[in-house]
């Protein structure tokens, strides 16, 4: 008989799932510990060791897996508090992360973009003066025009070095085509710094772009040396506390792999943390019976939103990380500061909300403990839909009068409004911003949001979905019971991901009808099986029990004259000879769906530049996909105030027990859970399905 857990450190708390030898999924949630995160984690399993009623050591050395989302290469990289590193690249190409294509939108939202002043270029990751160039050249055809100078390179290893230098990234030009040349000078770096930590471009991203594949190399670098740090502490904390097991950890990529390794790929845990809430939402969809679905974050911190289409997690093959582009496949995610903790302010006479957050030290006002600025959590108990004595089950006490004292003093005299109208006010603001940016996360892609269900969970999210969930006119919003610890439940329930990636170049000229006369489906097999063969043996290395391997195929294909790609699903595999033909004609339907019907420019030709294949392994673990019902009698429904549309109203409201199958009641309404509040709004009905998933649909 067996545990399972799975934690998830926010900004504001940290999430912990654990689901019992009995089957049943538990909830837990304890303040983050900034300066030792690992605190966070044994306090929710330590409130989870006290309802057994046994010590915490005991039921750490039951877990049979433990797995877990990090922060810590997101902060790293956001605060810039990474590794001092060196970067060796090829003679003539030093200057590839300074030019950065001139560009110095790069990385900006909308709004900041148009504002001249801040157009500046970002600034990379590692110093100018700790470049390097190698003599040594390869050509585009793979072959070796200048032979790798050994001395030469010894000699530049020896001067970053003696800059104290922790680790150093290779990015040679068409290393991806023949890497011998990096993974030469990996060995020599390691002959002459064993201790420094190595980042070579072919290993990590073989694909065509020098520049992406060169901030790539350098992130990886930046933040190697810290996740390496962090995850030996992780390791080290938990097995002194009695985890028999390596813990796992949630990757960008929306898989698991063995913490140990992490920081071999550190770039690929950057959104470690919001992506198991999206596995999370997937769930839930199957669950509701739609496979198209909308996660929705809401934190203390941020707001992170994701797309399910066709029950697959939307992949990026990018992300902009303080401005560096990381091109590593990774779930779809679009992020603002806009979360509980988010700070209210006044500025020229116009409130605004967020992105600056209070975090969990000192937290909201109401916390009394000395945060003196207004947020959206202060907000929401003046507005009486948070309740000051029930904070995570009673366990944290808010005070209602502090909230009010910052409202009143930073946002309600100076705008000229009464205490309630300054914090409906912060409510609206913050919840336009998170439905704008789910318009945004749609409708940009070419996505309608009232085709898709909305899943709402975090902290705050059950408390702001009927709001923003309502502006985007989506049919139905979907609050699961663990809403609070949506991502940490996603991290339990997922399985172990590796990713492998091939450049190609295989072209149809212009003016091709016929597109398998030119790519051959033998060519895509061999492909795609030498790429399936390296990952299954990466997913035997993991050494974990495996029930069953999936594989999803993906190439990348373009028009003849563009220069970025799409990347489309392989629905079908071994290819026959149609099979390309539809393939590409997949493309340019997906394509046409993006930017319009008659975007396509069939007669351009065609490009396919990469392939990427993405293995799925199955763990042996528990069904923890539901949760057990409320025993007993659900407790006698009662009313309070709360304030809606500029008035105070009567709302109807429910603890956690009343939470059973087929239970449904009408708005306005609250519902009380142990660890997050449920808001209907007025004119909403709600209805409880057999997975205790809380459905909020329009009142007819």
């Amino acid at each position: 008989m067996s545990y399972y857990a799975s934690s998830d450190i926010g900004g504001t708390f940290t999430d912990t799932a654990v689901l019992d030898p009995r089957g049943r999924l538990r909830r837990y949630k304890a303040s983050t510990v900034p300066d030792n995160p690992v605190k966070g984690i044994l306090a929710t399993l330590a409130l989870a060791a006290a309802d057994d009623g046994v010590e915490l050591r005991e039921l750490l050395s039951q877990i049979a897996i433990f797995s877990h989302g990090t922060t810590i290469a997101t902060n790293a990289a956001l605060t810039r508090k990474g590794a001092r590193i060196g970067l060796l690249q090829t003679a003539g190409f030093g200057d590839t992360v300074f030019i950065n294509r001139g560009y110095k939108a790069t990385g900006l939202d909308e709004a900041t973009s148009k504002n001249f002043r801040l157009l500046t270029k970002p600034v990379p990751f590692v110093d100018r003066k700790l470049v390097r160039e190698i003599n040594e050249r390869v050509d585009y055809k793979g072959r070796v025009l200048v032979p790798l100078d050994e001395a030469q390179a010894r000699a530049v290893v020896r001067e970053l070095l003696a800059e104290k230098v922790d680790a150093i990234a290779v990015s040679l030009l068409w290393a991806f085509k023949v890497p011998d040349h990096e993974r030469r000078l990996r060995d020599i770096i390691q002959e002459e710094a064993p201790g420094v930590f190595v980042t070579i471009s072919s290993d990590l991203l073989p694909r065509l772009g020098e520049l992406a594949r060169t901030q790539t190399a350098v992130m990886n670098a930046f933040l190697g040396p810290k996740v390496k740090g962090a995850m030996r502490s992780l390791v080290d904390s938990l097995h002194a506390e009695g985890l028999p097991r390596e813990p796992l950890l949630m990757r960008s990529n929306g898989g698991l792999s063995a913490a140990g390794s992490a920081a071999d790929e550190a770039v690929g845990i950057l959104l470690s943390g919001p992506v198991g809430g999206v596995v999370g939402a997937r769930l839930v969809g199957e669950q509701i019976g739609s496979s198209n679905v909308i996660s929705t974050d809401m934190g203390g911190t941020s707001f992170d939103v994701g797309l399910i289409i066709d029950g697959r997690p939307m992949i990026q093959r990018e992300t902009f990380i303080e401005r560096q582009v990381v091109a590593v496949p990774s779930v779809a995610i679009d992020t603002i500061g806009a979360g509980g903790g988010s700070i209210a302010t006044v500025q020229n006479g116009r409130l605004r909300v967020g992105p600056e957050s209070a975090g969990a030290v000192p937290g909201p006002a109401c916390y009394g403990a000395g945060g003196t600025e207004p947020t959206v959590t202060d907000a929401d108990v003046v507005l009486g839909l948070v309740n000051p004595d029930n904070f995570l089950g009673g366990r944290i006490k808010l005070d209602a009068d502090l909230a009010r004292k910052a409202i009143e003093e930073k946002v309600a005299k100076p705008l000229g409004l009464s205490i309630e109208d300054a914090a409906e006010g912060i409510k609206r603001i913050v919840d336009s911003q998170m439905s704008d940016l789910v318009r945004q996360a749609t409708v940009y892609r070419g996505y309608d949001p009232r085709d898709f269900i909305l899943v709402a969970y975090g902290g705050a999210g059950p408390v702001h979905a009927s709001s923003y969930g309502a502006d985007l006119g989506v049919d139905k919003i979907v609050v699961p019971r663990t809403a609070s610890i949506l991502s940490a439940h996603g991290i339990l329930l997922s399985d172990l991901v590796v990713t492998r990636e091939q450049a190609s170049s295989l072209i149809c000229p212009a003016g091709t009808d016929a597109f398998s006369d030119h790519i051959k489906a033998e060519e895509l097999n061999r492909v795609f099986g030498d790429l399936q063969e390296s990952a299954r043996q990466a997913l035997n290395a993991q050494g974990v029990d495996i029930t069953a391997v999936e594989y999803e195929r993906y190439v990348d294909v373009r028009f003849r004259p563009q220069i970025f790609d799409m990347s489309v699903d392989v629905s079908k595999f071994p290819f026959a000879k149609p099979d390309v033909d539809a393939l590409i004609e997949h493309f340019i339907k997906s394509y046409e769906a993006r930017f319009g019907t008659g975007s396509a420019f069939r007669a351009a030709g065609i490009e396919i530049s990469a392939f990427r294949i993405v293995a799925r392994a199955r763990l042996h673990r528990a069904d923890g996909s539901g949760t057990a019902a409320a025993s007993g009698a659900p407790a006698k429904t009662t009313t309070r105030r709360i304030y809606s549309g500029g008035a105070w109203r009567e709302a109807a409201i429910h603890d956690e027990s009343a939470i059973r199958p087929g239970f449904a009641f009408d708005g306005p309404a609250i519902v009380e859970f142990d660890d997050t509040t449920l808001v209907v709004g007025a004119g909403q009905c709600a209805e409880v399905d057999k997975f205790l998933n809380v459905t909020l649909t329009a009142r007819a």
